[in-house]
């Protein structure tokens, strides 16, 4: 069983209480330090290897994203914050993944689930999509051969779904849902909301909640949030 090496930084003792506590539960963390601020944390960089920061944001002087800049080689990152407008420049950063305070345990699982497959994953990952890949879909009478690498964006339209290709627009008898399940063996395509499915490598830029793909504006919702910088995250925008 690999064992990842643990960092906390938070100023709240509350905070790295809580987190140490959850630490303790999960046999494949090992607590090396718990530190109030960054200066701790750069103190137990330079004396041992660490596999996993988890950090606070909003920490004195120096704040946990401007920590993690200043790292040459950082080990991996799971932010802990209570506020969630730093969740897209933390993907930016390779965040392994973003907590929001109060931090329930299975949550905290998840991220940690994450964090163990991430650490046995080559650095470099080769996608399994391929030019030749094809699916079809039925446009009225007839069954359309759609590439998923000229699909741009899947839009929902009542008992419809409009495809939004490179070359034009394919409109389809068929729910979000069962589009969702053809897509499913491609890495590349993620459920943004209940309207949108979109292929994050036509993602031309992102701000905020919103992803900007061929000149249209497409918003996040909440309850995908998670699930979508996840995916940014596996199939490196940038």
């Amino acid at each position: 069983m690999q064992v990842l090496k643990v960092v906390i930084a938070d100023d709240e003792p509350i905070a790295r209480d809580i987190i140490e506590t959850y630490i303790a539960k999960v046999p494949s963390l090992q607590l090396v330090a718990s530190c109030k601020n960054a200066v701790e944390v750069f103190e137990h960089l330079n004396k041992q290897d660490v596999d996993l920061l988890l950090l606070d944001i909003n920490m004195p002087e120096i704040t946990g994203m401007d920590l993690v800049k200043t790292l040459r080689n950082p080990p991996m990152v799971i932010f802990t914050t209570a506020y969630n407008e730093y969740a897209v420049e933390s993907y930016d950063l390779n965040a392994v993944d973003y907590l929001l305070k109060p931090i329930p345990f299975d949550r905290f699982v998840k991220a940690i689930n994450k964090a163990l497959d991430k650490n046995e994953v080559p650095a470099e990952q080769t996608s399994v999509q391929t030019a030749d890949e094809h699916f079809f879909v039925k446009s009225g009478t007839k069954l359309v051969k759609i590439k998923p690498d000229e699909v741009l964006y899947i839009e929902a339209m009542k008992d419809y779904a409009k495809i939004h290709l490179q070359a034009g627009n394919v409109v389809v008898h068929s729910t979000m849902k069962n589009i969702e399940e053809q897509l499913s063996v491609y890495t590349s395509f993620v459920r943004v909301s209940k309207s949108y499915i979109v292929n994050l490598h036509m993602v031309e830029a992102i701000e905020a909640n919103m992803l900007y793909i061929s000149g249209v504006a497409v918003t996040i919702g909440n309850s995908f949030k998670d699930d979508v910088l996840q995916k940014l995250d596996l199939n490196r925008l940038a």
